[in-house]
C-alpha cells in the first residue's frame, strides 16, 4: 500500500468535500495527515486517516520551518488541498511541501479537481512571485519620489486659482 500525505490547509469542510475525490483518484493508497495542533481534535473524525501528525510551529506552513519527524520519511505523494480553483495564496504550502520526500504532489482545489504539480512548477510559482513583488516595490519607489515632489506643488497652483 502506497503513503498519502495530506497537509490541512484548507478548512475541514472543504476536505469532507474533498476526501471521496481523493480516495477515489488515488484508492492503493494510505492516507496520513498533517495539521496544525488545533485541528488534530476534527481531523481525528476521518476513518480513512491511518496516522495524524501535528505541525511543531504555531505559525503557518513554512520552507524554513520543516518537520524534522519527516526528515527520514519517504511519501508517495503529498496531496495540498486548497480553498479556491488555481492555488493562488497557497505558495507558502506548496513550497513547504517541497521539504517533504515524494514521489508526487498533487493540489485539490474546491471542486476537487486533483492535479499534479511538479517541483519546478512550485518554485517557477515562488520565483514569479518574487518577481511580482519585487516590480510592484521598484514602481512605488520610482513613482513615490515625483509624487511627492510634484503633488504638493499642483496642489499649490490649484489653490492659486
Amino acid at each position: 500500500m502506497k503513503n498519502a500525505l495530506i497537509i490541512r490547509s484548507a478548512s475541514f469542510q472543504q476536505l469532507d468535500k474533498n476526501f471521496p475525490a481523493i480516495e477515489e483518484a488515488l484508492p492503493d493508497h494510505r492516507f496520513q495527515m498533517l495539521t496544525h495542533e488545533h485541528g488534530v481534535k476534527l481531523a481525528e473524525k476521518y476513518k480513512l486517516l491511518s496516522k495524524i501528525y501535528v505541525y511543531p510551529y504555531k505559525q503557518s506552513f513554512s520552507f524554513w520551518r520543516p518537520v524534522q519527524e519527516f526528515k527520514d520519511q519517504k511519501f508517495d505523494c503529498v496531496i495540498v488541498p486548497v480553498s479556491n480553483l488555481t492555488g493562488a495564496g497557497f505558495l507558502n504550502v506548496l513550497l513547504f511541501s517541497l521539504t517533504i520526500n515524494a514521489k508526487k504532489r498533487y493540489i485539490c482545489n474546491l471542486i476537487s479537481d486533483l492535479r499534479p504539480v511538479s517541483m519546478v512548477s512550485i518554485i517557477g510559482m515562488g520565483t514569479r512571485s518574487l518577481l511580482i513583488s519585487a516590480i510592484s516595490v521598484l514602481v512605488t519607489v520610482l513613482l513615490a519620489v515625483p509624487l511627492t515632489i510634484g503633488l504638493p506643488m499642483m496642489l499649490r497652483r490649484l489653490k492659486k486659482k
